[in-house]
């Protein structure tokens, strides 16, 4: 049999869950079954990473931002690169990438290939987000949706949100978790004191981790607000914010205006995160809208208690008073105040922390897995690989 063409699209390798779990699949389907190409936008953390491997494609004019100039570019570079690799499936992440792969599909589709697939990892449109921006989004979704051979969704108030909103009128989805490699967020390091040094945490400090992009989905302005809050009360904690992004001066800023920057680490991507969990106290996420975070599922295999915001994909994750405390971001005092509650009160603490959950759908190998099913049950492949 010929090998079934597989190019997955993605508008930008940043360190992120999507785009985690879309290398991983690029580099983990089955060689003897599938020829797996890999197209992205230039520039993002994890471009390094893969930049030399075979069938790995740089579209330079693949941008995150609206820009119809680039965004023709992009759509003629990635038409002409497909046109040369007669693919049997495209498989689009993120939004952009997700709408100029679709549409390219379309039009290089015939007698049903290539199958357009695309992975839901949460929508670009929010409640936060200006009326007239919120409803272009919500209307180009709905147009590509139409496009859509197939949906992936990473989490079930996606699915619930897509019929809502109209983008989803059939029942061709599959649900698959955004996987990552669990076995690694299961141990403990045993020295954590040589880590507490290297980032400047003394013993006695009380640790709240954040691990997010510095970018406006995750509310981090938010968490500044919610920061000073339990910095009045407690000058013992620590607020260790690892990511990195295009706000960090206006963080930065924001951090030395109201004299807490001391309170705050800040360093950058960490690829060894499951390290870092160890020093955490607590995990936070103050994320305005998310898909399924890969963050949430991190901290609760390293058993942490955690407050979040009260959204669609945390809430899969966070069980309220069972593992955690799901609170409305914008409420900054309550928010401040379960915090607070969590660092006076260490039974609590261990309480919610010990509670279990099974996130073995959550696996790396068990994603790859189940793309490789779906795959195979395209009716496109039954008839012409």
């Amino acid at each position: 049999m010929k090998k079934i063409k597989v190019v997955h699209i993605i508008t930008k390798l940043e360190l992120g869950g999507a785009q985690v779990n879309t290398i991983y699949t690029y580099e983990h389907l089955d060689d003897t079954e599938f020829d797996v190409y890999l197209l992205s936008g230039s520039g993002g953390i994890l471009t390094g990473r893969i930049q030399k491997r075979d069938k790995f494609i740089i579209i330079k004019d693949l941008v995150r931002e609206i820009n119809p100039v680039k965004d023709m570019r992009a759509f003629s570079q990635i038409k002409r690169i497909l046109k040369k690799i007669k693919p049997h499936i495209i498989h689009t992440h993120s939004s952009k990438a997700g709408i100029i792969g679709r549409i390219v599909a379309l039009s290089l589709r015939r007698k049903g290939i290539p199958a357009a697939i695309h992975s839901v990892h949460g929508f670009p449109f929010s409640p936060f987000q200006s009326f007239l921006k919120r409803k272009l989004f919500e209307w180009t979704e709905k147009i590509a949706g139409r496009l859509t051979t197939h949906f992936v969704f990473v989490a079930k108030d996606d699915i619930r949100i897509a019929r809502k909103k109209k983008i989803l009128k059939k029942d061709n989805y599959s649900l698959i978790r955004s996987g990552f490699p669990l076995g690694k967020f299961l141990t403990k390091i045993k020295d954590t004191k040589s880590l507490r040094a290297k980032y400047n945490i003394r013993e006695r400090d009380f640790v709240c981790g954040i691990i997010a992009p510095f970018k406006p989905q995750k509310g981090l302005f938010h968490l500044i607000d919610i920061a000073e809050l339990v910095l009045a009360k407690r000058k013992d904690v620590v607020f260790f914010t690892a990511g990195d992004g295009d706000l960090r001066p206006e963080i930065e800023a924001e951090l030395k205006k109201r004299d807490i920057f001391n309170h705050f680490r800040l360093p950058g991507f960490i690829f060894a995160i499951e390290e870092a969990i160890d020093l955490f106290d607590i995990g936070i996420s103050t994320a305005l809208w998310e898909g399924l975070p890969q963050s949430l599922v991190q901290l609760r295999l390293k058993r942490k208690a955690v407050v979040v915001s009260d959204i669609p994909g945390n809430r899969e994750v966070v069980r309220e008073n069972r593992n955690g405390y799901l609170v409305d971001v914008s409420d900054h005092k309550v928010f401040a105040q379960k915090i607070l509650y969590l660092i006076e009160n260490p039974g609590e603490r261990e309480r919610l922390a010990l509670f279990n959950e099974d996130f073995s759908h959550w696996d790396a190998d068990f994603m790859v897995r189940a793309q490789e099913k779906l795959y195979r049950s395209m009716p496109v492949i039954a008839t012409k690989v």
